[in-house]
């Protein structure tokens, strides 16, 4: 099995195979360790996850909300849950107030961002099996994370919220 440190490098223990985290076996089940996403110095997010067949369970700790600058969309459906704080879930249609212990669905082609409170939040969301790449629509043309935060930059600095 394969175990991401907090320090985003890979740990592998002597009961797996394979050379990477895309071998067979990383395929059918993984379990990623506090992973900082964002800036190193001041990520916007915290996360958990289990992936078991493709399918995963995510344990989120929002520090501080999405990239406001374009929406973005997700590679699967899904099923999110906040079980600690709020916030607004911000769509071209306008935002809503999300609370604590109210299931959401939302299909992989929603363009969004979250826009989290300063005391953040805790999520916890079900994801089905990715099947589509995912991305930011800028002038309403996806861009991928790469080429997106290669030519933006991640503006989610310590003074970011």
């Amino acid at each position: 099995m394969w175990f991401k440190s907090t320090e985003g490098t890979q740990l592998k223990d002597n009961m797996s195979t394979g050379s990477s985290n895309t071998s067979r076996f990383g395929k059918i089940f993984q379990i990623r360790w506090k992973e900082a996403l964002g800036n190193k110095e001041c990520p916007y997010l915290y996360r958990w996850t289990l992936v078991l067949f493709g399918y995963s369970i995510r344990l989120h700790h929002w520090v501080k909300s999405d990239d406001r600058r374009y929406f973005h969309d997700h590679s699967c459906d899904l099923i999110s849950m906040i079980i600690w704080g709020t916030y607004k879930n911000v769509t071209p249609d306008g935002a809503f107030q999300a609370r604590a212990w109210r299931p959401r669905k939302m299909k992989a082609d929603v363009r969004h961002y979250l826009d989290i409170p300063k005391e953040g939040a805790w999520t916890i969301i079900f994801c089905g099996r990715p099947y589509k790449k995912w991305g930011f629509y800028v002038n309403d043309h996806m861009w991928r994370p790469l080429r997106y935060f290669s030519k933006f930059g991640i503006i989610q600095t310590a003074d970011y919220q």
